[in-house]
């Protein structure tokens, strides 16, 4: 109880150092990524003149696919709760939503998901309780992932232990939602488990992604099959790296510094960071082409059936 109270008391300092640290670390992070297109722009031009659009084209069309995979876990999770709300309005409230993910502090989109909620009779509790479930899984997903490909892609010993202890990190935050989950709310025998089908989802939303980051890096580099896995463990790491880091706004920044270390190339660093930097293009233009997507599937009916899962 004391330790309760002494949390709930530095609360209101922990949130006022953790958003002057964002608005703080996000110029820096952008300085850092111009100046290293500054310093890139002498082997920039070579490498986009040799571009292949196909694979660029075929990134964005995956990354549009995750934006759809995402809310299959948050429809398993509403089973958890007894949710009445299926996949179809579910993935309307997260798409419809998506340009809330680039304004400033990077959380935004998951403010507007917990007032949706709220417009649907979902307790305040529940919702918190699905969107931290919904993130600890995808950390911890992408670490498992990423960590499993960098301990079977790598003999050195130390790189092996190091995968090890990130596998055992990745296992603990994959287990723990369900144990508490389990414990907590036990589903009907014969029902399945949808902690389960919620992990399934988003490993499939990550084979997505990694897919998307796989043909931007073809398009720009050619990619040798062998080096696949490597690229693959490398991005998914980074990716866990700038979301672990609370003070980077979108991992902006830390992504690209990690993944510039993690993946196999001989490129200067400037080029790489800017490389890096340009796979977010993708993803923006994937969010937007879904969004659009969404807007023309579900604009017309967004405020209707809000007690529904229709």
């Amino acid at each position: 109880m004391k330790i309760a109270q002494t949390l709930q008391h530095f609360r209101p300092l922990l949130g006022h150092l953790l958003a002057w640290s964002r608005r703080l670390f996000l110029p820096l992070a952008l300085g850092f990524i111009a100046y290293s297109a500054y310093r890139a722009s002498g082997n920039l031009r070579p490498l986009l003149e040799h571009i292949s659009p196909a694979p660029l084209v075929l990134a964005c069309v995956c990354w549009v696919a995750t934006q759809w995979i995402g809310p299959l876990s948050t429809t398993a999770l509403a089973r958890v709760f007894a949710i009445p709300l299926g996949y179809p309005r579910l993935a309307s409230i997260s798409i419809l939503r998506i340009p809330a993910k680039y304004l400033p502090g990077g959380i935004w989109q998951s403010v507007a998901r917990f007032t949706a909620y709220r417009e649907h009779a979902v307790k305040g509790g529940d919702s918190f309780a699905i969107l931290l479930i919904e993130h600890v899984l995808a950390l911890g997903t992408s670490t498992l992932l990423g960590s499993l490909l960098l301990f079977v892609t790598h003999e050195n010993a130390l790189v092996q232990r190091i995968a090890i202890g990130l596998m055992v990190i990745g296992l603990v935050m994959l287990a723990a939602p369900a144990i508490w989950v389990k414990r907590t709310r036990p589903m009907p025998q014969g029902t399945g488990s949808p902690m389960l089908l919620a992990i399934a989802a988003v490993i499939l939303f990550w084979c997505m992604a990694g897919t998307a980051f796989l043909l931007y890096w073809a398009a720009l580099f050619g990619l040798p099959l062998a080096e696949a896995p490597t690229i693959l463990s490398g991005y998914l790491l980074s990716w866990a790296a700038g979301f672990a880091a609370v003070f980077a706004p979108q991992g902006v920044g830390v992504f690209e510094w990690t993944a510039a270390h993690l993946l196999p190339t001989r490129l200067p660093l400037s080029v790489t960071v800017t490389a890096l930097a340009g796979f977010r293009i993708v993803t923006i233009i994937g969010d937007m082409l879904a969004w659009i997507a969404g807007v023309g599937l579900f604009g017309s009916t967004s405020g209707r059936n809000r007690h529904t899962g229709n």
